[in-house]
């Protein structure tokens, strides 16, 4: 990504520009522009390709943003937990079983989702 005159896109520009290519189905360009990047990929980065491939099932290159996202942040359960749904979608039951095993034995835990509504002046 070039834009002269501009300030130089930030990973999270790379995160956003991926996030998009993968959402039209464009993971192989996705892929691209990742290994193209001038800065070293944070986890969002690829994080936003492992999602895409989600959406997309494409499970080889599922694999490769799930090792490079567990690399950079090895205690995160989300990037397994993605990974094994992936697997499940794609009958690899075997597969979803083993890595759902192996996130048990490092006592990894997915922290669970919450949020807060203000109802007639009291929150829910």
């Amino acid at each position: 990504m070039s834009m002269q005159g501009m300030a130089s896109p930030s990973q999270d520009h790379y995160a956003i520009v991926v996030d998009l290519l993968g959402r039209a189905g464009r993971l192989e360009e996705a892929h691209e522009l990742i290994k193209k990047m001038p800065m070293q990929p944070h986890a969002g980065v690829w994080g936003a390709l492992l999602l895409a491939c989600s959406l997309h099932n494409n499970v080889e290159l599922a694999e490769v943003a799930w090792k490079n996202c567990c690399e950079l942040e090895p205690d995160s359960s989300g990037y397994h937990s993605l990974l094994a749904n992936i697997y499940a979608s794609a009958g690899r039951w075997d597969d979803a079983k083993r890595l759902r095993r192996a996130v048990e034995e490092k006592g990894l835990v997915k922290i669970p989702g919450s949020s807060w509504m203000e109802c007639s002046e009291s929150q829910q």
